[in-house]
């Protein structure tokens, strides 16, 4: 192509508002929710929550049109149980690659 042909694209893509992406203060303006809002999802916040928040969890699932699932964090023994297992099989395979690399950097040709 040459320079007209980008030239044309340049004013084409400028046309459409494809080259200004920054967003100008008129448009970063959020509209004012008045008191008259009975749900809080017409909040402006409303994405902004913790995860312990279950009733704005609840809401957002039956918003968005899924079955909400909830993690309980469970204090029992099951819970220390697989932490050990966990660590211990962490253990075991770092020292599986140990093993691994020093077996293989002692049978290296003139090693």
């Amino acid at each position: 192509m040459n320079l007209w042909q980008w030239a044309r694209v340049w004013v084409w893509l400028f046309g459409l508002g494809a080259i200004e992406t920054a967003p100008s203060p008129e448009s970063a303006k959020t509209p004012t929710l008045g008191p008259e809002s009975p749900l809080f999802i017409d909040r402006p916040d409303f994405f902004d929550y913790p995860d312990s928040d279950q009733a704005r969890l609840l809401a957002l699932a039956q918003f968005i049109g899924e079955k909400p699932v909830i993690f309980v964090n469970s204090a029992d023994s099951n819970s220390r149980f697989f932490h050990h297992i966990l660590v211990g099989s962490l253990v075991v395979a770092f020292f599986f690659l140990l093993f691994q690399f020093c077996t293989h950097m002692s049978f290296q040709k003139g090693a």
